[in-house]
């Protein structure tokens, strides 16, 4: 489910013509110096609950801009707005095909010198419906009865009786001696 929330979002930057770029990460990745734009920046996490076996999400994404002026930032706000207005438009028309249904409460921020790159843009919520999409007759097929959890090693074993007689301690834990209290 979630790498169709991302594919629907990807295709939708990919189809069109003003945004030159698709990231779908934290926030702190963005403004990297790295990023052609305009980008549309898909912020992980994908919020979510089920009720009555719909799920409801909730999503964030920017579309941005790098202005050259400071004349052009509500210009560019503007641009993203509009883009972004585009996308969410042809997503509620294409509901059918593409299995979300976008609920009329989204909402919109602008922005302006964000984070390193000093970009400006729209940052838009939306919330949106979801199917369960869970093949039910499927569900037995992920369980295993007679499963147990096997049995992890805390710490490497290591050799204590070597070959021969140098002994090189290599998985010993390191020894401190870090003074706690002034000497008399």
């Amino acid at each position: 489910m979630i790498e169709s929330i991302i594919g629907i979002f990807r295709n939708q930057a990919r189809e069109h013509k003003l945004i030159k770029a698709f990231y779908y990460n934290r926030n702190y990745e963005l403004g990297s110096g790295k990023d052609a734009y305009p980008l549309f920046w898909l912020e992980d996490p994908v919020r979510g609950s089920n009720r009555n076996n719909t799920f409801t999400n909730s999503v964030d994404f920017s579309i941005l801009f790098t202005p050259v002026s400071d004349e052009s930032v509500s210009h560019l706000q503007n641009l993203a707005f509009s883009a972004g207005l585009n996308i969410i438009e042809r997503i509620k028309r294409d509901c059918d095909t593409l299995g979300i249904w976008i609920t009329p409460d989204w909402d919109y921020l602008t922005l302006r010198d964000y984070y390193d790159d000093n970009a400006c843009g729209c940052r838009f919520s939306v919330n949106f419906t979801q199917a369960n999409m869970q093949n039910l007759c499927l569900i037995d097929e992920q369980f295993d009865e007679d499963k147990e959890f096997g049995e992890n090693e805390l710490l490497k074993n290591f050799d204590l009786s070597p070959a021969n007689t140098c002994e090189v301690f290599v998985n010993k834990f390191p020894d401190f001696e870090l003074k706690t209290r002034k000497a008399p």
